[in-house]
């Protein structure tokens, strides 16, 4: 029995491993999470198309390793490459060192500092380490000063922007 060589690659981490997520045989069964022996029964011939060119990412998209198909009029194995949703980013981190310093920055971190102490929050403020743009208590903070200071959102992003650690 010859060997044969197939991968998977993820074009998110660039990782490029072996064996397939999956195949389709000719008569359009899929075969989930194939072994080495299962890949190796269904055909002799190598796969092919292993350079088949990737689909251009659309927006929202990312390429993804699809497995291999059985082609119709070949009967070679032809890697298969699909659209799927990118993930949505992680959400951000930001230092209180790099707050303080964009909202001094923007001129507006005594209002803020007058809004942490008003609200009773200042505890929480010395106590965390840093802040999570998913904390709820982050993400109603923001919202109040947005409205407090009038600010706009893009105002505020350009604020969260020079805050963010870096990824």
């Amino acid at each position: 029995m010859a060997t044969t060589t197939y991968y998977r690659y993820n074009s998110l981490t660039r990782v490029l491993t072996a064996e397939p997520r999956y195949i389709v045989t000719l008569d359009g069964r899929t075969i989930v999470n194939p072994t080495a022996e299962q890949y190796a029964s269904l055909s002799d011939a190598y796969p092919k198309g292993d350079d088949a060119p990737l689909p251009e990412p659309q927006d929202g998209k990312v390429v993804e390793y699809g497995g291999y198909a059985l082609g119709e009029s070949d009967h070679l194995w032809h890697k298969q490459w699909i659209l799927v949703d990118a993930p949505p980013p992680p959400p951000r981190t930001f230092s209180k060192l790099r707050i303080v310093a964009a909202l001094t920055n923007a001129g507006v971190w005594a209002q803020v500092k007058a809004y942490i102490e008003r609200e009773g929050l200042y505890d929480l403020y010395l106590a965390a380490q840093d802040f999570r743009e998913d904390n709820e208590y982050f993400t109603q903070g923001k919202a109040k000063l947005q409205i407090a200071l009038g600010w706009t959102d893009a105002q505020v992003e350009d604020v969260l922007k020079e805050a963010a650690a870096p990824r």
